[in-house]
């Protein structure tokens, strides 16, 4: 893939796209894994889960993996400002000509049809890293235990992250262990 088309591939993410960088994560899926076949789709879902966990916006770091993936450094620059231009662009001229945008109420009522889409985008994720982890039902079980826990109790969201690098470092540990003993 060219810089050229890296380049509008992701301006086209960032354009078209509401809801943000989980919304953007079928789109990102259906290019560059079933149309044009240059991400495998384990790749991609270790792309997705290290866009997740690593500090900022995942869009940018969607943009970040995939762009290196395709083009190295220069990739990564390339689609992190092709996926991060049309908001910059957008933002600037609302900010600048419409101050009170809310209050127009054919703006208010498209976005509460916007976030349907959204709704609908992000279940859509849901259920493919859901397809993917059923092979890891510990996983499942963990996120469930874990979406409990913090909307019952308040558990802060670092315990949160900390027990997951623990029990996942653990896991790794006995893992290999076994394969130690299996040899």
């Amino acid at each position: 893939m060219t810089f050229t088309q890296l380049f509008l591939q992701f301006f086209k993410f960032g354009m078209f796209t509401f809801g943000g960088g989980y919304a953007m994560i079928p789109m990102m899926s259906r290019v560059f894994v079933d149309e044009k076949k240059l991400i495998d789709e384990d790749t991609m879902t270790d792309y997705i889960a290290i866009s997740q966990i690593a500090p900022g916006m995942i869009a940018i770091n969607m943009a970040n993996v995939i762009g290196r993936h395709l083009n190295g450094k220069r990739g990564s620059f390339i689609a992190v400002s092709g996926v991060a231009l049309p908001s910059l662009i957008i933002i600037s001229i609302i900010a600048a000509f419409i101050p009170n945008i809310m209050t127009i109420p054919l703006v208010n009522d498209a976005i509460q049809g916007i976030v349907i889409a959204v709704i609908l985008l992000l279940s859509l994720t849901v259920f493919k890293l859901l397809k993917y982890l059923s092979q890891f039902w510990y996983l499942i079980m963990y996120a469930i235990f874990i979406s409990v826990t913090v909307f019952f109790f308040h558990i802060p969201i670092v315990l949160v992250i900390l027990s997951a690098i623990i029990l996942g470092s653990l896991h790794a540990f006995i893992l290999s262990k076994k394969d130690i003993q299996h040899d």
